[in-house]
């Protein structure tokens, strides 16, 4: 079988996020305090479903911001235990030991990983989510919009460079005002 010029065998590759209404991440800062102050969903699932997700990938790939406020709980509290971790830096000399740095091209990478078994990632951060929506490479983003204005801070989305369209797929609101979104690409 052919497979026509430019396609590439790829994992699937999916974005699990919360925002402010307003489309932050982040404060400035890169904090993340106001993801602190959300109450538990009465009677429903206390955590909007990552865990299920989260043991639907076999590798994350993230930027160096993300992956330094994820590293900065200690390894007692790291999130992805059991999952490769890829970090996209070129200014980073370390990271922890259940991560890796990678400093080449994206597409060299989710080649790499599907020839090495990988077949579902997991992308997170603002400006990686970004270069992947850019490559065309995201298949399916969750979001989570908690119900606060920020009013700055890092935004989920910078300077994508073609128009992109999803299909929602389902929205789940919950007890305590969050309401999640689920859109799958439209090809």
């Amino acid at each position: 079988m052919i497979k026509p010029e430019g396609v590439i065998q790829r994992p699937r590759m999916s974005v699990y996020i919360a925002t402010s209404i307003d489309g932050y991440i982040a404060r400035a800062d890169h904090g993340l305090d106001w993801l602190e102050n959300i109450s538990p969903p009465a009677g429903d699932d206390e955590d909007y479903g990552f865990k299920n997700f989260l043991a639907s990938v076999d590798a994350l790939v993230m930027g160096k911001n993300t992956y330094k406020i994820a590293a900065a709980a200690g390894a007692d509290k790291w999130p992805y235990h059991g999952k490769r971790v890829i970090v996209l830096s070129s200014t980073l000399s370390s990271v922890n030991a259940q991560s890796e740095i990678y400093t080449g091209g994206i597409i060299h990478l989710i080649q790499k990983l599907y020839s090495e078994g990988i077949r579902h990632i997991y992308v997170d951060g603002g400006k990686t989510i970004s270069q992947f929506l850019n490559e065309g490479l995201i298949d399916d983003i969750t979001i989570t919009i908690i119900p606060v204005l920020l009013g700055s801070g890092i935004p989920l989305i910078h300077h994508v460079l073609h128009e992109s369209w999803y299909h929602l797929e389902s929205v789940k609101n919950y007890t305590n005002g969050l309401v999640q979104l689920h859109y799958v690409t439209v090809r």
